[in-house]
């Protein structure tokens, strides 16, 4: 899981963004840590940045997140994932309404994990970061 945060380094040189709403998350530790946000009317893949000062906490309060573009394979590739995790029964809609719940067996859900390994991410955390935000 710590591989999937930023460090602070990460925020060198990107705006800080206001009204950023959480749709979805894909990755949990005491909040949200991934998935995808809306600003501006458009959506972007959100990264928490983890505090890597000496002797702080691990997470900011408020948290803080990175935002990244995706393209629109990325984003529909996202979706996805997002709507099948849901669909089995999983936590992850922050939006309204949410998606559809039919519940999975064990092994329905090894079959997701599968097609949807945690490393599909990364290229959604590598896509190009447009900004920052607080969370609220």
């Amino acid at each position: 899981m710590v591989e999937t945060v930023h460090v602070t380094d990460r925020l060198s040189g990107l705006p800080e963004l206001t009204e950023v709403r959480k749709v979805w998350f894909s990755g949990w530790s005491d909040g949200p840590v991934t998935g995808v946000a809306v600003h501006d009317e458009r959506e972007f893949w959100f990264v928490m940045v983890t505090n890597d000062d000496p002797g702080g906490t691990w997470d900011f309060e408020p948290r803080v997140y990175v935002v990244h573009r995706l393209s629109s394979e990325q984003l529909a590739q996202a979706w996805s994932m997002h709507r099948g995790f849901a669909s089995a029964g999983l936590p992850g809609c922050l939006h309204s309404p949410p998606c559809e719940v039919a519940g999975a067996t064990a092994e329905e859900l090894d079959t997701l994990r599968d097609r949807w390994p945690p490393e599909v991410e990364d290229d959604f955390t590598d896509a190009p970061a447009v900004g920052w935000f607080r969370d609220t």
